[in-house]
């Protein structure tokens, strides 16, 4: 629940309040109250030496500036202690870090100089205001208040309410920026205990004295957001579409060619001239190079027929591909990686990627788990290579899959190279087994399939610490990663190019091990277990949106239906 701020109990003017006061308060009441009134003097002044305006201006600041501080100062003071009232709220959501960024500055002010906005300020309005341009929306930020606040704070009419519109203006830039930062930095989430812990430990307060104190306020603010390459192209993408895509929310009604090829034609074009594909005056020969590039751009066959998943990505409106980008800057956000060299799994794009720091170094096609059993998202790190590795067969295949197979086909195991082993991994001979009473509630046996090339999981494995009992692995089935649609495996990640990471994996992280001739072993069906030294980062995410390096944006299928419950929890997108 949001705590919700009481400003006019704070003093408006220098003004005694109605509390007790010891004898300081009023003499720094008295103080101000002439301060004050010098003030009035200056104002007059001012209309006749406007040559002097500069001066006059920094004066007025200076005698303003203690009444300020106090107030900013009692106003923390009150707010922990909750010992006020109002008629009037103030609502912000992230307190605990505007105390701690004001006790840093003593108090000062440091968006507003008399009644004007300093230069950090209106920058920060700006990024406010073009929060779409990094899949936020300025709705999440309280523009209203701030432009309301800044008005007050300027009328000649209300000057005796001047510290407290100035106090509230720079409370609310203050919010509004560490919100920003925070949504920037961990992704859009709702304010409340657990946020304002993770805001802490990345110390946003002392962040924002750094970017107010420096030379471009603007970048440091930026820089606070993720630095994998995969999100600055994302992200920069996402300008990009924005500023040449008219975004509405209208779904394109694309037609079968097959029943009318000529409307098929007239609204494909309309659509691919829309997103950029093709330009005026096209011949049939640009038209299936346009929707050939637009295939390649939304992970479909690039085969200039139009068939089913074609249609279905050329009717999805730009609102639509929005929240989709808008979505994955979040998850990246997220998960926001850090690692200097990782291996990166996208599950929707099949594909495996190598990096070191931003670089690509590898990449392979991969098979990701079916829909019904899922490869899980995973943040881990691979210990160790397995060359020529064993399969001991996860009980859930063996019970669901295996048994009744076992059960109505004696030569099944040999035929598979497979072994049933008892809990002590002794070998267990078909024959020996009452496969008339044996059910998927107990039976008790293990399936284990030997190493060698028809090994179910290749050649090569890659172990890594996850609760799922997932792996990257190599796989015989090497005419599977010719397929558009390769959700396949029973939720492990089988690699095309497998020998590509391993090399990579012993030569640089296995210590005295990274001599060895990895791929020498493979292909002599050689069984071993390579530890490695330096453990690597893994990130296996669920990433429907990539960009390459011009900027153009992949758009992949949502295999597992992630988008859209992901996307309500988004409530500014919807």
């Amino acid at each position: 629940m949001k705590p919700t701020l009481k400003a006019n109990t704070l003093p408006t003017t220098c003004k005694p309040s109605t509390e007790k006061i010891d004898n300081s308060r009023t003499k720094k009441a008295v103080l101000h109250g002439v301060q004050i009134i010098a003030l009035a003097g200056l104002f007059v002044l001012s209309t006749s030496y406007q040559s002097h305006r500069k001066e006059l201006l920094l004066m007025e600041n200076d005698l303003f500036l203690p009444a300020l501080k106090t107030n900013l100062s009692d106003f923390f003071r009150q707010a922990a202690n909750m010992d006020y009232t109002a008629e009037e709220n103030l609502s912000l959501n992230t307190i605990p870090l505007i105390k701690d960024f004001y006790s840093r500055v003593e108090f000062r002010p440091v968006w507003t100089s008399n009644n004007h906005l300093s230069n950090q300020a209106i920058i920060l309005i700006g990024l406010l205001e073009s929060a779409r341009m990094y899949g936020l929306d300025s709705s999440l930020f309280p523009m209203g208040d701030i432009r309301n606040e800044l008005a007050l704070m300027k009328s000649p009419e209300l000057r005796d309410h001047y510290l407290a519109n100035r106090m509230k203006l720079e409370l609310l830039l203050t919010d509004a920026c560490f919100q920003y930062m925070t949504y920037l930095k961990m992704g859009y989430a709702e304010f409340d205990s657990a946020l304002f812990s993770m805001a802490s430990k990345v110390n946003l307060p002392a962040r924002l004295n750094y970017a107010l104190t420096s030379d471009d306020f603007e970048k440091q603010i930026l820089a606070i957001q993720p630095s994998f390459i995969e999100y600055h192209r994302l992200q920069q993408a996402l300008v990009k579409f924005l500023n040449s895509t008219e975004i509405t929310d209208t779904r394109m009604v694309i037609p079968d060619p097959s029943k009318d090829s000529a409307l098929f034609r007239d609204t494909a074009e309309k659509v691919l001239k829309s997103l950029g594909y093709l330009q005026t005056g096209s011949t049939e020969e640009s038209f299936i190079l346009a929707l050939k590039k637009f295939q390649y751009y939304h992970g479909l066959e690039p085969d200039g027929k139009p068939g089913r998943n074609t249609r279905e990505a050329l009717a999805q409106s730009t609102g639509n591909k929005y929240r989709q980008i808008a979505l994955n800057l979040d998850r990246m956000r997220k998960e926001n990686l850090e690692a200097e060299q990782f291996i990166f799994v996208n599950i929707p794009a099949y594909q495996m990627r190598i990096y070191d720091g931003n670089r690509l170094i590898g990449n392979s096609k991969v098979i990701v788990g079916a829909v019904r059993t899922p490869t899980p998202l995973v943040s881990s790190k691979i210990e160790r290579v397995v060359t020529n590795p064993v399969w001991q067969v996860p009980h859930s295949i063996t019970v669901n899959e295996m048994l009744p197979k076992l059960k109505s086909d004696s030569a099944y195991l040999s035929r598979n190279r497979l072994k049933l082993v008892d809990e002590n991994r002794n070998t267990i001979s078909y024959h020996q087994v009452d496969w008339n009473n044996v059910s998927a509630e107990n039976f008790d046996l293990k399936v284990r399939q030997e190493s060698g090339s028809d090994n179910s999981l290749g050649r090569v494995k890659f172990v890594f610490p996850s609760p799922y009992s997932v792996y990257l692995h190599d796989t015989p089935g090497k005419q599977s990663f010719s397929r558009e649609f390769r959700a396949l495996s029973h939720g492990c990640v089988r690699v095309q190019h497998p020998e590509v990471l391993a090399d990579y994996l012993v030569r640089e992280f296995s210590g005295r091990q990274r001599e060895l001739d990895v791929i020498g072993l493979i292909n002599k069906g050689i069984h071993r277990e390579i530890d490695l030294d330096q453990p690597v980062d893994l990130y296996i995410q669920y990433i429907t949106c990539e960009a390459d390096d011009d900027l153009n944006i992949f758009f992949y299928n949502d295999i597992y239906g992630k988008d859209e419950k992901e996307l309500k929890k988004l409530e500014f997108l919807m």
